[in-house]
């Protein structure tokens, strides 16, 4: 059980990253964390070295998330910017203008297509790197390449289009 509690330190905040960069809640994303390392800890047997405990344990989130949207039926917040990582406010001019940016930017990754927004979440907000989503996907490394390129291209075509209409 120590073991567990020592890759719950290291693995949290990367699985809680990911988990927010999928749903755009904190709360939720705090839950499915919870939720993740539970299945985890479930499931330890079947973990079968074919890729990192990293990747392993963001897979197991995906799929909790998934599971959870379907039960829900429901379309996911987007959360709210102002605050600074050291939770001081920010200049309101600043922290609007942050917020709209974060909007947009959530907003679109939400309307990315999978494989596109599974693999910018992992790579962005987790540092999977290409390797470990060529495993994850079951593709090769170069697959995942041209994957995360092509997810950064559609992203900026959707936030530029936002951005004019």
């Amino acid at each position: 059980m120590a073991g567990f509690s020592q890759l719950y330190e290291k693995y949290a905040g990367q699985v809680y990253r990911f988990l927010l960069a999928l749903s755009c809640d904190r709360s939720l994303s705090e839950e499915l964390t919870q939720e993740t390392f539970y299945q985890a800890f479930l499931h330890a047997d079947k973990f079968e070295n074919r890729c990192s405990v990293s990747t392993w344990l963001c897979q197991i989130g995906k799929n909790a998330y998934f599971r959870e949207m379907k039960r829900q039926k429901r379309t996911v917040p987007i959360q709210e910017a102002g605050e600074r990582q050291d939770g001081a406010l920010k200049d309101p001019e600043e922290a609007f203008l942050e917020k709209e940016r974060v909007q947009s930017l959530r907003r679109q990754l939400l309307n990315l297509p999978e494989p596109y927004r599974t693999v910018i979440a992992m790579r962005v907000y987790s540092g999977t790197d290409y390797k470990e989503l060529a495993r994850l996907f079951g593709k090769s490394e170069s697959w995942a390449r041209v994957t995360y390129f092509r997810a950064k291209e559609r992203l900026t075509v959707l936030i530029e289009r936002e951005d004019r209409g």
